[in-house]
């Protein structure tokens, strides 16, 4: 018997690291896009279009039209266990010919409805 807990006790860890991510309980919950900076470096203003960067990443979290520009939001949120969140939005913003003429990347809004993100 006590084998069987020592042997038990050992591989429930192993079993949860082991499993897909959904259900390793230690595993940090994620939410929407995330662009690095790699990638977001990839993609050349005045050169890259909307379906150059819909095939990239997918359909945009929200858009917004601005006059002639058509303003994309891809919005990331990692909650983590231990250390610090992240919040996160990269935006694409493209001129009335549908290519890109400004890209950047920074905090999300503060007011997310999720209280796990102090927000």
């Amino acid at each position: 018997m006590r084998a069987f807990i020592l042997t038990l006790a050992l591989a429930t860890p192993l079993a949860l690291a082991a499993g897909p991510a959904h259900a390793n309980p230690f595993a940090a919950h994620t939410t929407g896009t995330e662009i690095t900076q790699k990638q977001l470096d990839e993609l050349e203003v005045g050169k890259a279009t909307q379906d150059q960067v819909r095939e990239k990443f997918g359909a945009p979290t929200r858009r917004e039209q601005l006059g002639d520009t058509q303003v994309w939001y891809y919005d990331y949120a990692k909650i983590k266990h231990f250390g610090k969140n992240v919040q996160e939005s990269t935006v694409f913003e493209f001129d009335k010919d549908n290519v890109l003429k400004v890209k950047s990347k920074g905090a999300a809004p503060a007011k997310t409805g999720n209280p796990f993100l102090g927000g």
